[in-house]
């Protein structure tokens, strides 16, 4: 069953991102061109553990404390400097581990090993137990976890928020959100979404339902995430060939740092070949994205002034 896109944020205005940029989105997300990620599936927060430094543990700790398998679950590494690529794979999550990452969570499904009630025992002696998410749960050290996202997105963005996908298979904590896609797109939103929603169309509808912190941080909870255009489940559909050909040349350009101009070969497939726009509505996107961006970074500046 198709997810159903919900009314986008009352927070758009003209005077944020100028009136025909605005225009430009707004046709497109009537046209069924573009669509909140909500039509693609839902967005959920990652797991609470109460304390993470605690929790995680990288290959090195696990060997230390001799847990066994049955205690742990695979999970991306705190934070999200990792996830600027297309996808997570397997070989990735393998080099994170190598480099000595928290890949790792401390989560037994049921009574844990030896070793793992040892570590209960350490951390009851450090008070980890005492913390607010801790000590409401029984027993204190079983983190509730979710199943295992299609995708994981940044939240707490200094550029934009970023769609990887989850080839690895591993689950998530609370520093980065999941998207569980729709059982009808799953595949394809897998295959393309993260490529197809780095444009910077989407880049400025970010900028839009995301809420500025402090530092310039944009941060989108997951009910300002389901909001995020993105191109339509139809349109990457019809333009699959298109979005396939660019791919590894995106990727490529993302593992070497290039972001800006992965977007830019993003952009001349999804702004001017599927969504038509020519080249004053392209400009007209870019200035307002450009003007938001600055703005929210100036804004940060004043405060630490």
């Amino acid at each position: 069953m198709r997810h159903t896109p919900v009314r986008m944020s009352d927070r758009w205005t003209g005077s944020l991102a100028g009136l025909e940029a605005q225009g430009i989105l707004a046709t497109a997300l009537a046209a069924g061109r573009m669509a909140p990620l909500q039509s693609w599936g839902e967005t959920s927060l990652g797991a609470v553990t109460g304390n993470n430094k605690w929790f995680t543990l990288s290959a090195g700790q696990i060997h230390q404390l001799g847990l066994v398998r049955e205690d742990l679950i695979r999970i991306s590494p705190p934070g999200s400097r990792h996830l600027r690529g297309l996808e997570l794979s397997e070989e990735d999550w393998e080099k994170l581990t190598e480099h000595g990452a928290a890949t790792y969570m401390f989560r037994p499904a049921a009574e844990p090993s030896a070793a793992g009630a040892r570590l209960v025992a350490s951390g009851e002696l450090q008070n980890v137990d005492q913390a607010y998410k801790c000590r409401v749960r029984s027993p204190w050290w079983r983190v509730p976890v979710l199943s295992v996202p299609d995708l994981f997105m940044t939240y707490m963005n200094a550029d934009t928020p970023r769609l990887t996908a989850n080839e690895a298979g591993v689950h998530h904590i609370n520093s980065i959100h999941g998207v569980y896609l729709g059982a009808d797109v799953r595949q394809l939103g897998r295959e393309l979404l993260s490529v197809a929603s780095l444009n910077t169309l989407s880049m400025l509808g970010a900028e839009m339902v995301g809420r500025s912190y402090g530092g310039g941080i944009l941060k989108l909870e997951p009910r300002e995430a389901d909001q995020l255009p993105v191109p339509s489940i139809d349109l990457v559909q019809r333009h699959a060939k298109r979005l396939r050909s660019i791919k590894p040349t995106v990727r490529e350009l993302l593992q070497q740092g290039r972001k800006q101009e992965a977007t830019e070969l993003v952009d001349s497939v999804v702004l001017k070949q599927m969504l038509g726009l020519d080249r004053a509505a392209v400009a007209a996107v870019h200035a307002a994205r450009t003007s938001m961006l600055e703005r929210r970074k100036a804004r940060s500046k004043a405060v630490k002034g």
